[in-house]
C-alpha cells in the first residue's frame, strides 16, 4: 500500500493540508476552505459563485456556506451585476485582500519546502508529470 501512487499522492495532500493551515492559523483567522477562495478570487474577481465552486473544486453547496460565513465576516461581499438577480459576483473587501497577501506567502512558503531538494528542471518535470496524472484521473472520472 504504502508504494501505491493513490497512497503517495493522499499522503502528500493530507500533509499539504496540515502544514497550511498550520501555518495560516497562527497568522490569521482563516477558516478551511476560505483560503482556496480568497487565492481564487485574487486571480478572479468579481466572480460568480459557480465559478468559484469549479476553480476550487468544491461543490455549490460547499461554497454557498463557506461564502456566507465569509462575508459575514466582511472578507468578501457579494452583489447584483447587470441587474440580474440570480447571479451574484463575489469580490473580496480590504480585510479579504489582506488576508490574500498572507495566503500567498504561506502557499508560497510550502511550495517552496516541498521541493525542497529538486532541481529546477526536476521541480518542473515534477508539476509535468502531476499535471498528466490529474488530466489522466479526469478523464477517468468522465
Amino acid at each position: 500500500m504504502e508504494n501505491s501512487l493513490h497512497y503517495k499522492l493522499r499522503i502528500c495532500h493530507t500533509n499539504c493540508q496540515k502544514v497550511i493551515v498550520s501555518h495560516l492559523k497562527k497568522r490569521t483567522d482563516l477558516k478551511p476552505g476560505e483560503p482556496k477562495i480568497l487565492e481564487f478570487l485574487a486571480e478572479h474577481e468579481p466572480c460568480e459563485q459557480k465559478q468559484i465552486a469549479l476553480g476550487c473544486n468544491l461543490d455549490p453547496a460547499s461554497v454557498t456556506g463557506i461564502l456566507g460565513r465569509m462575508e459575514t465576516r466582511r472578507l468578501i461581499r457579494r452583489e447584483i451585476k447587470n441587474g440580474n438577480r440570480r447571479s451574484l459576483y463575489v469580490s473580496m473587501t480590504e480585510l479579504g485582500r489582506s488576508m490574500v497577501t498572507k495566503v500567498e506567502e504561506t502557499f508560497s512558503f510550502v511550495d517552496n519546502h516541498a521541493i525542497a531538494g529538486l532541481s529546477a528542471a526536476e521541480s518542473e518535470q515534477f508539476l509535468e508529470l502531476l499535471d498528466k496524472i490529474n488530466q489522466n484521473l479526469i478523464t477517468l472520472g468522465e
